[in-house]
């Protein structure tokens, strides 16, 4: 982890990280920072025209990255601020290798794309611990307003209320407002990392086949034949408002729990799966609809939904009746599911916590005796370190 007192003016750091992924792309980003990074350029890049080696912010160069005489790639560098650079390079995982092994060779300390981030927004952002966690959160959003929801508390929001707080003598107000907080954050938190949900029923109600239809191809195998689908499968799916991650697991049967070693640890993962879920879809056979998976957790958030009827009709007339063989009723499914979890109205401007950190220190708030710890909670939650 990066020392909090390390900064980009320090010429005795230098770092470098992969900004974009390891697999092979178009381009790739490396970014390098710290008082030596300039240095460090001028000994590996040659400029393609004698007036392009002026790396003072806001320039583009274009050249090559060379090691001795040898040619590893011809790149553009982004001169992003003082000390800061940006190099773009071919996405292919050798190159990037290669300029990776080479800024080290400098003595460039290679680190992770969010220990940089945290290097880098330490000069931006100061002490404000809320709009650094920001930083980074928001470009791992999983939906836009997810984005718009952690940027709202940078100076708003999150921010604001807890600066608020310090001037207020009244602790049970202040904890008050910290449980609401808590609260909203539950439902934001499906905008910013998406909902888990499982697609759980008795055997053969039809659970593969919807999980088919909801991800456009055919990931599970799908058989008239019972117990077809053993381990789960995962896809993430993109609904109206939200990312989801499906899970399509085995079909739960009680009499499967005893039968042999490979059954009973099938069913211990499905129900595993159902107990940790934000939301589980229970997938009934309309076209033997007596037949209900057994033993849910009361307090498990759950849709019934009533299967193929293609073949039977509406069997439900409260329930979701679907065809996950037709898609006939999805669309309402995908509605319903959205609605259930509270993310068909919400308003992005909502004051919420985005990280564990902060969800811990609010809980901390929620339960403590004293003002004294109130305002240390506060101080923590403003300008606390935090590791990634």
């Amino acid at each position: 982890m990066l020392r909090k007192n390390r900064n980009l003016k320090d010429r005795s750091f230098t770092f470098a990280a992969l900004m974009t992924a390891r697999t092979a792309a178009a381009i790739s980003s490396i970014q390098v920072a710290g008082g030596g990074a300039e240095e460090i350029l001028k000994i590996i890049f040659k400029p393609a025209g004698k007036n392009n080696s002026d790396f003072s912010a806001g320039k583009i160069l274009y050249g090559t990255i060379t090691d001795s005489q040898r040619i590893i790639d011809e790149v553009v560098i982004g001169c992003e601020g003082e000390n800061s650079f940006s190099i773009n390079c071919h996405g292919n995982p050798l190159i990037v290798e290669n300029i990776l092994a080479l800024l080290q060779k400098h003595n460039a300390q290679i680190v992770e794309p969010n220990e940089m981030m945290i290097f880098i927004g330490r000069e931006k952002f100061g002490d404000n611990a809320i709009a650094l966690e920001a930083e980074i959160a928001g470009a791992e959003a999983a939906t836009l307003d997810g984005a718009k929801i952690i940027a709202e508390q940078t100076k708003a929001g999150l921010y604001a209320l807890a600066n608020s707080w310090l001037k207020i003598g009244d602790i049970e107000a202040i904890k008050k407002q910290a449980k609401q907080v808590l609260a909203d954050s539950k439902i934001a938190n499906y905008f910013i990392n998406g909902a888990k949900i499982v697609i759980a029923g008795a055997p053969n109600s039809g659970k593969s086949t919807l999980f088919n239809y909801l991800c456009g191809r055919e990931k599970a195998l799908v058989s008239d034949i019972a117990g077809t689908t053993r381990d789960w499968l995962n896809a993430k799916i993109k609904l109206k408002k939200i990312v989801a991650e499906f899970f399509d697991t085995a079909g739960v049967d009680e009499n499967l729990i005893t039968k042999n070693t490979i059954d009973a640890q099938s069913q211990a993962l499905s129900r595993g799966l159902i107990e940790n879920a934000d939301l589980v879809l229970l997938v009934v056979d309309g076209v033997n609809p007596a037949i209900v998976m057994a033993g849910l957790t009361e307090s498990l958030e759950k849709l019934v939904v009533y299967n193929k009827c293609d073949l039977a009709g509406d069997v439900s007339i409260e329930g979701l009746n679907i065809s996950a063989k037709t898609g006939r009723g999805v669309r309402e499914l995908i509605a319903a599911i959205e609605l259930k979890l509270g993310v068909a109205d919400l308003d992005i401007k909502k004051t919420v916590c985005f990280t564990d950190r902060q969800r811990m220190i609010l809980e901390q708030v929620v339960s403590a005796d004293t003002k004294q710890q109130v305002e240390q909670l506060i101080t923590e939650l403003l300008k606390g370190d935090f590791r990634v």
